[in-house]
């Protein structure tokens, strides 16, 4: 498989750029340091690597998602003091695509946090996650899924957690997530499930053994295949972590991508619109984050971001929907 060269722990990996055509004509809205500070802000680049612009600023926000018609971002407002270990009462919030016009959808609550928003297809509802606030050096919560109007209304429980990592079929049928099992012991496994949009019994799609933890879900644009990534309470030491694809019926796994990725499990996927091209969160070096694109076929990489140094570390890559 071509694209990641793995040279050892402490070199990380090596990238090799490839023949792959940039796709053009589109953004990837992600989480990015924010300067001088240790929180993240959110930036959007061409997915040709140009114009990077910082739409957020002086606010610690993080896991963005463009609307189905790229004219808004939903996003999470992080309320802390720190680099992860103080999230506690974290919000949804959306905003104009260049950043203005932010409005709060979730209520704030003294022990409460709601983040990693979705939305439905057709941009009338968005899934998230809510749940106690716990300090945590988990920057991605668990808590119980929920679904509001775009609008922040008519909130309703549709999943009780723990889980996260909530992600919408774009046929609007069912949401994809994440379900902890045993989290507090040394048996802890983490499985893909999902659930109808307006409720009912969720159906698992995976089955790990104890110690491995299965992330990220991402709907393909057809709706046909999920992936995925999968790592272990090793990872953030040795760095080793793949990405998987599997159909909705959880059948036909097939590996993707072996890569390194020095990290408490990844944020988010995302795929292009035409179903080409995956966006991922790896680490070029130690203690860094960046978002790289590997083509579904080819199994080849192309950095979208660069990372030498904590401080430049990306993460939550959101592919902006199909242009009219």
């Amino acid at each position: 498989m071509g694209g990641l060269l793995v040279v050892g722990a402490i070199a990380g990996v090596l990238v090799v750029r490839d023949e792959d055509p940039a796709a053009r004509g589109d953004a990837i809205a992600y989480s990015c340091k924010e300067r001088g500070n240790a929180w993240y802000a959110i930036c959007v680049m061409e997915t040709d690597g140009t114009d990077k612009r910082r739409v957020t600023a002086r606010l610690t926000t993080s896991e963005p998602v463009w609307s189905p018609d790229s004219r808004r971002i939903a996003f999470t407002r992080n309320e802390d003091v720190g680099e992860f270990s103080t999230f506690t009462e974290d919000d949804v919030f959306v905003m104009g695509a260049d950043g203005d016009d932010q409005q709060q959808l979730t209520p704030e609550e003294d022990g409460w946090m709601s983040g990693q928003p979705s939305w439905s297809p057709d941009g009338r509802e968005i899934a998230f996650v809510r749940g106690e606030s716990v300090a945590t050096s988990v920057p991605s919560r668990f808590g119980d899924l929920h679904v509001m109007s775009e609008d922040g209304v008519d909130a309703r429980l549709l999943v009780r957690g723990p889980l996260r990592d909530p992600s919408w079929s774009p046929d609007g049928r069912e949401i994809v997530f994440t379900r902890g099992l045993n989290l507090a012991s040394q048996d802890a496994s983490m499985d893909l499930y999902v659930v109808g949009a307006t409720g009912g019994t969720p159906r698992q799609l995976t089955r790990t053994p104890a110690g491995v933890f299965e992330t990220a879900p991402a709907w393909s644009p057809d709706g046909s295949r999920i992936a995925f990534a999968r790592w272990t309470n090793l990872t953030q030491f040795d760095g080793k972590a793949t990405l998987h694809m599997i159909d909705r019926d959880g059948t036909n796994e097939r590996l993707v991508l072996a890569h390194m990725h020095f990290a408490s499990g990844p944020f988010k996927l995302a795929w292009s619109a035409d179903g080409r091209t995956i966006a991922f969160e790896t680490s070029p070096a130690l203690e860094c984050t960046a978002i790289h694109l590997v083509g579904v076929a080819s199994g080849r990489v192309r950095p979208l971001t660069s990372c030498t140094k904590k401080r430049d570390s990306a993460l939550a890559p959101s592919w902006q929907p199909a242009r009219p």
